[in-house]
């Protein structure tokens, strides 16, 4: 029978060893975490802009104004709000329905029946994970549009 002798000098190897494992793997489990989180936001985003052009498309000539569909739409937000940094804007605009840009010289309630009406939500996400941490991480300017139909009298 042949015994192996240990030799002293690996003793903490296996603790190193599971040190270096465990903190690469919590860094791989916040990274998807905070993708998943980032994903969800972006979508609350996108509900949000889309309610508030449905809601500008259905209150086109009532008295809505825009201060009013802004308000909607940071509701429509919710808590996502949280997540964001700087400032936030909601631009509701008349659209060229070929190009979803802004046409010129004319307000979002100016939309005749059938013509469209934008709603855009601008402003800058800020990771979790950074201020969990303690440093100012890295954050990504975001845009959210969604175009409605108007259904003006």
């Amino acid at each position: 029978m042949i015994y192996r002798r240990r030799s002293a000098s690996r003793r903490g190897a296996t603790t190193v060893e599971t040190a270096l494992v465990i903190s690469l793997a919590l860094l791989f489990m916040f990274g998807v975490l905070e993708y998943g989180r980032v994903l969800f936001f972006l979508q609350v985003a996108n509900s949000a802009v889309r309610e508030g052009a449905r809601y500008a498309s259905v209150h086109t000539g009532d008295g809505t104004t825009q201060a009013q569909i802004q308000s909607y739409v940071l509701t429509q937000l919710g808590s996502q709000q949280s997540y964001l940094s700087g400032t936030v804007t909601v631009n509701v605009f008349n659209a060229n329905p070929s190009t979803g840009a802004a046409i010129p010289s004319t307000n979002w309630n100016d939309a005749t029946f059938t013509g469209d009406i934008a709603v855009q939500l601008t402003g800058t996400y800020k990771f979790i994970a950074s201020s969990f941490l303690g440093f100012s991480g890295p954050s990504f300017n975001f845009k959210a549009t969604a175009m409605m139909t108007s259904e003006a009298n």
